[in-house]
């Protein structure tokens, strides 16, 4: 049987000290019908250089090279020019199990699904990823069902990366240029667009936690409105979701907002107080709904009687942590 082309999309930025170690275990895939993107988004260090160096070697690899757009647009421009039937994104810093690309595949082809979906393993720079083995699960969802396991942040979440999905999905959904956490803006229009999903617990792909990663910069501006904006588009697509997932959907809003609220100083009382109308409005709901993240339900809890109490719970657990 023929293997259908697929198309692997990395998008590069200031990362010549990760990317060969993510190219290559691309290229060492045991699915070998593949299309390799490799997206040199204006990048100031070596990263061009290097994609070309890989292109000479393997006619697979294809690069763009193009002025800064940031994330969004370095996926938008692949997606504009792929060839593959099938498309899954691979960050530049992380890399993949050899078998990343065929396991992805075959759970789509097994169960007739439109997108798939493994797990992470996160692992801390400077460090190996642990090996967890044991049993893996697989599940199967509808729309409603994935769209409710995503936002209650269960069996998966919203990240680009990790999931193989039809190319027929992107027609007419590009990512958000200009905005950060432009999964979550993304992730759940495709998956509207969806016959079923497929989810297994098998954790191939290897997520590296970096201090320069867009959670681990001091607060900007970019981040609080990326949120507005996002959680603008998610009301405005809520009315047409059904009961259950309007419930996860605010669920999920709210620990958006509080995420970002977290961050931003006290000076910024504006900024402040426009998260806090959107957890005021929401909070009871999810502080009874049983099937919300605890941290959720106890931040609402927490911030009856004051932000103050949620920024010294979060304090206390981080204090907590073991590296």
């Amino acid at each position: 049987m023929t293997q259908p082309l697929i198309s692997v999309i990395v998008p590069c930025y200031n990362v010549e000290e990760y990317l060969p170690r993510c190219v290559e275990s691309v290229l060492n895939q045991t699915y070998r019908n593949l299309e390799i993107l490799l997206v040199d988004d204006g990048s100031p260090d070596r990263c061009g250089e290097i994609c070309d160096g890989y292109a000479a070697v393997d006619s697979r690899v294809k690069v763009i090279h193009k002025e800064n757009g940031g994330l969004s647009d370095a996926r938008n421009v692949a997606l504009d020019v792929m060839k593959g039937e099938y498309v899954t994104f691979v960050d530049s810093d992380d890399y993949v199990a050899a078998d990343y690309v065929e396991y992805l595949y075959k759970l789509i082809v097994k169960e007739k699904a439109c997108l798939s979906v493994m797990n992470f393993q996160p692992f801390v720079e400077g460090t190996m990823p642990k090996d967890c083995g044991g049993e893996i699960a697989i599940n199967i969802f509808s729309v409603e069902g994935a769209l409710i396991q995503m936002f209650y942040q269960q069996a998966f979440d919203t990240a680009a990366c990790g999931k193989m999905y039809h190319s027929l999905l992107f027609d007419e959904v590009r990512y958000p240029k200009n905005l950060l956490y432009e999964d979550l803006a993304t992730t759940y229009r495709l998956i509207m667009k969806c016959s079923q999903i497929v989810c297994s617990d098998y954790r191939g792909y290897f997520y590296l936690h970096r201090s320069t990663s867009i959670e681990g910069t001091p607060f900007k501006p970019l981040k609080y409105e990326s949120c507005m904006r996002i959680i603008r588009q998610l009301e405005a697509d809520k009315v047409r979701m059904p009961e259950r997932v309007r419930r996860a959907l605010d669920c999920r809003i709210v620990s958006f907002a509080f995420h970002i609220l977290l961050e931003v100083p006290q000076e910024e009382k504006e900024m402040r107080r426009s998260l806090l109308e959107i957890i005021r409005r929401k909070r009871i709901h999810v502080l009874f709904d049983g099937k919300a993240r605890r941290k959720a339900r106890a931040a609402c809890l927490l911030s009856l009687a004051g932000v103050w109490l949620v920024n010294l719970f979060v304090g206390y657990g981080k204090s907590r942590k073991v590296d």
